[in-house]
């Protein structure tokens, strides 16, 4: 494939200029509709004039429609841009991307999405692609668990309920609550994803920041026992991957904590725990939820993150999904590639 892509870029340019163009306009609709050709152009960074001719030739061929409320892809658009993901993925150069990052942190199974798009898009795309790598892993019998947070809940969200379905699926939250928005929460989370696997669901309804003394007293519930058996049980762990202090910071920490983070210079967390850049853990939240020792040994982890804020962040983690899959944005791997390659 690529030996073929580098071929036709020598002998019709112009051509595979056109085929990025349209693609990359094609998507753009379909990330933002219904939306209007001005402000495609400014979130695309395209001409207007090169929108308006490139979105008539869509329009003529039955990929986007185009009403007073703005532009939207038809089926015909979406059948294409699915045929084309695996050409457009060698064509923008995110094959490459995915071979470097694995190469630097050693993780067996690397998946870029494209960065041009909002925020949010972004963590929509990264999970659409992570949706489908959590479907690989789901057989009979399988136990899930899973954090909260906005990129877990984009991959759940974007999860198509798979044509046959596996027997006897338990998902589990991987720890307990944030105080955050509840629609992000992992117990939220959860109910979602058992849902759609039309599996079995226990929930963990404990906040992630109680005292030890708490943590102690609740630990002895039967409910909470049992839910417990069950996370160290887990044969796929879904996590999101977070700045320490910003995270720190969400968990409602005391100051000595955020300073306690600050002097060990702390630069990632998942899943409870925290890590500097080196990958050693300075320090664990206060929680009833997943052992990281036992995950990395009996569970499948699939790690997602967008933003090259994040890239620090997944460097420190990479030890905990060597043997998993990291999906993440064309930002973040351009920002790993380059302090991977600072460093060495």
């Amino acid at each position: 494939m690529k030996n073929i892509l580098l071929t036709l870029k020598k002998i019709i340019p112009k051509e595979i200029e056109i085929l990025q163009r349209r693609y990359k306009i094609l998507r753009g609709i379909n990330y933002y509709q219904p939306i209007g050709r001005r402000s495609l152009s400014q979130k695309l960074s395209i001409s207007e004039k090169i929108i308006r001719n490139e979105t008539e030739y869509l329009k003529s061929e039955g990929y986007i429609l185009v009403s007073s409320s703005g532009m939207q892809i038809t089926k015909e658009g979406i059948s294409i841009l699915e045929d084309l993901k695996d050409v457009m993925h060698h064509v923008i150069g995110l094959h490459y991307l995915e071979k470097e990052v694995k190469k630097y942190l050693g993780c067996s199974n690397v998946v870029v999405v494209p960065s041009d798009a909002s925020e949010h898009n972004i963590k929509e795309n990264i999970g659409k692609s992570a949706s489908e790598v959590l479907l690989k892993q789901i057989k009979d019998n399988t136990i899930i668990a899973l954090t909260g947070g906005s990129t877990v809940y984009n991959v759940v969200n974007a999860l198509k309920q798979p044509n046959t379905l596996s027997d006897n699926v338990l998902v589990v939250p991987a720890r307990g609550s944030l105080r955050n928005n509840v629609k992000y929460q992992a117990n939220n989370i959860v109910s979602i994803l058992s849902k759609k696997l039309s599996g079995q669901y226990r929930l963990l309804n404990i906040p992630d920041n109680l005292s030890k003394k708490s943590l102690e007293s609740v630990r002895e519930e039967p409910d909470i026992q049992e839910t417990i058996s069950s996370i160290l049980k887990a044969n796929v762990i879904l996590f999101g991957i977070g700045n320490a202090h910003e995270m720190a910071g969400r968990r409602n920490s005391s100051k000595s904590v955020m300073e306690y983070l600050s002097c060990k210079q702390a630069v990632a967390e998942a899943l409870g725990y925290y890590f500097n850049k080196n990958g050693e853990i300075v320090y664990t939240s206060s929680s009833i939820g997943i052992k990281l020792e036992r995950m990395t040994k009996t569970a499948y982890p699939i790690a997602v993150a967008g933003g090259e804020n994040k890239a620090e962040a997944i460097i420190a983690v990479k030890n905990i999904i060597q043997e998993g899959s990291l999906i993440i944005d064309e930002g973040a791997a351009n920002k790993i590639i380059s302090i991977m390659k600072h460093n060495n």
